[in-house]
């Protein structure tokens, strides 16, 4: 089995990668689902659930398994299904594995799947003989309630990724992921004022998530490109730019 990403999974999973016990996590899953297209016929399990909370980053960890399982093994195809539980139970279930063979699907808030839902998606997967990978996302009630629905179904999902509630560090570890992604680096006391930012947002009932972290980011960016007279002409600076030619946000840029 996989112990460790290589470079190219570990690029595409970058948001992921500092998180502590996330790579074993990937890898554990990737070994799976792996195995689940190796197997002649076998392919009633190797499906997976992503557990997080809202902000987490659960859709953009699907797309990556599947970009990843993709350049790999050449599966699933392009055919990808995104939809949300409650949604997903007023679908032709038959119709739309139809038109998604051989690719994904991904069902967000997968809790509000009804039980009749659970089992024509049961039966349906039963029947499927493309290869269409099942993603279920939720936060642990909701995976919880979804998975109490029926044994079969519940049998199919042999794969899971938790997303844990992120220290302080590993937030500003993804969102310096993130600028790194858009173009842009961030110098050290701009790294310390997306600290406090970020405590900021933090309380006890509400720990900070990644989209909140991308929207600090993005504001810091929005500052430093329309920043008026005073930003374009410190953006002329040579400071404004790192050795690889990165535009650096700083302090002020977070402030």
């Amino acid at each position: 089995p996989q112990t460790e990403l290589n470079q190219e999974e570990r690029d595409i999973f970058t948001y992921f990668t500092p998180i502590e016990g996330m790579e074993a996590s990937l890898c554990r899953m990737l070994t799976g689902v792996r195995a689940r297209y190796s197997s002649n016929g076998g392919l009633s399990g190797g499906n997976i659930i992503i557990q997080g909370g809202e902000g987490s980053g659960k859709t953009r960890l699907a797309t990556n398994i599947i970009r990843v399982l993709q350049l790999e093994i050449d599966k699933p195809n392009n055919n990808i299904g995104r939809i949300d539980g409650d949604k997903l139970n007023t679908k032709d279930l038959r119709k739309l594995f139809d038109k998604i063979r051989g690719g994904a699907l991904i069902i967000e808030n997968a809790g509000e799947i009804t039980r009749e839902t659970a089992l024509e998606l049961s039966a349906q997967m039963e029947l499927d003989e493309s290869g269409i990978l099942v993603i279920l996302e939720d936060a642990r009630i909701g995976i919880e309630r979804v998975m109490a629905l029926n044994p079969h179904f519940s049998r199919r999902f042999t794969e899971k990724v938790v997303i844990p509630v992120l220290t302080i560090d590993e937030l500003v570890n993804f969102g310096r992921s993130y600028a790194d992604e858009l173009g842009y680096s961030i110098d050290e006391m701009g790294v310390l004022a997306m600290y406090d930012r970020i405590n900021l947002v933090q309380r006890h009932d509400h720990p900070t998530n990644l989209t909140e972290v991308k929207e600090i980011v993005d504001e810091a960016i929005d500052i430093a490109e329309t920043g008026g007279i005073k930003g374009f002409f410190s953006r002329l600076g040579s400071r404004r730019r790192d050795e690889d030619g990165n535009v650096i946000l700083q302090e002020k840029d977070f402030q």
